[in-house]
């Protein structure tokens, strides 16, 4: 494969650095490789976000893959780095700012799909979750559909053989557009959560949901998933108010952006001015912010981000006096 990377891009710059690093997980020592497998997460695919050398690097990894040339203790971070690629795909499909690389970048990671789908058959017990997370991210990709009820049935083999969490294995199921509702009476509540994830159109998942949102999660299900599943299947704020209360009165500051920063924008569509009166519900939600003592950091931009686009103070005592 000829590439001109002296034309494409990465995150820092002209990608003429990518070749050393792709050659080094062939060829590279341990410090080589950790070297190459970091420039792969970090600037050719910053944060998810590709670039003009995103596509061919794929490429060139596909090939060192199929052709059995990457060093072994590479190729769990490869096959993550083309998961990461493919969440890429599906997650910026809308993004105009990526129209130009998307097309070419789908492409690449499909061809990767095949190489890689025998890693999951050939897997430890151990690592047989991972591989089949990073296997879906790729199979959800519009151009992949075709594939997803081969891999399905793979992952469900897998999940019968106990390996991990049923948890884990739903989520890909899930993913894959598997029915899970006859996991919606299954005696463990993080099962039952996970399948009316899967499943928010049916009423019964509806109200496992919603419930949910009002307690700490159950393990393997993430508060965020919880938060944003409830969100989208409530009638307005004033249905979820008491549960929200409850997030945002035990959240981390770190929930500032699928947390109790979700909530808080959903309470306020519209920011808060004096010409528009805080309903009782945002007045609730306000009172359980005041409680918390992690979000008020007058340092922390994050959080000061949420309150100022809600129309909020993002001080305390000030906040304590708008909620009475």
């Amino acid at each position: 494969m000829t590439v001109d990377w002296s034309r494409l891009g990465h995150a820092y710059g002209r990608a003429t650095d990518t070749p050393e690093h792709l050659a080094a997980l062939e060829f590279g020592d341990a410090e080589a490789r950790e070297a190459a497998l970091d420039h792969l997460d970090m600037a050719v695919l910053h944060q998810r976000f590709p670039e003009t050398a995103t596509a061919p690097a794929v490429r060139a990894v596909t090939e060192l893959l199929a052709e059995g040339r990457a060093h072994p203790d590479t190729v769990e971070s490869l096959l993550e780095f083309l998961g990461d690629a493919a969440m890429s795909v599906t997650d910026l499909a809308d993004d105009r700012h990526f129209a130009g690389i998307l097309p070419d970048l789908a492409d690449a990671v499909a061809q990767a799909y095949p190489v890689v789908l025998p890693l999951l058959a050939a897997s430890s017990p151990d690592r047989a979750l991972f591989h089949a997370e990073n296997l879906v991210a790729i199979a959800r990709m519009p151009s992949l559909v075709d594939r997803r009820e081969e891999l399905a049935a793979l992952i469900l083999e897998w999940s019968k053989r106990g390996a991990g969490p049923q948890t884990g294995w739903l989520h890909c199921l899930g993913q894959l557009g598997v029915d899970l509702r006859d996991r919606l009476l299954d005696p463990d509540p993080a099962v039952r959560l996970r399948a009316a994830l899967a499943h928010e159109d049916d009423p019964r998942a509806r109200e496992l949901i919603l419930t949910a949102l009002a307690e700490p999660p159950p393990p393997g299900v993430h508060q965020f998933t919880i938060v944003a599943a409830a969100i989208r299947i409530a009638t307005d704020f004033d249905e979820i108010t008491t549960a929200a209360c409850q997030v945002a009165s035990r959240d981390s500051w770190t929930g500032f952006d699928d947390g109790w920063g979700a909530l808080v924008r959903f309470a306020f569509p519209k920011p808060h001015a004096t010409h528009r009166p805080l309903t009782e519900p945002q007045r609730a939600l306000v009172r359980a912010l005041v409680t918390n003592h992690e979000l008020w950091d007058p340092t922390n931009g994050s959080c000061g981000l949420v309150f100022t686009q809600a129309g909020l103070p993002h001080n305390r005592s000030a906040c304590r006096r708008l909620a009475r």
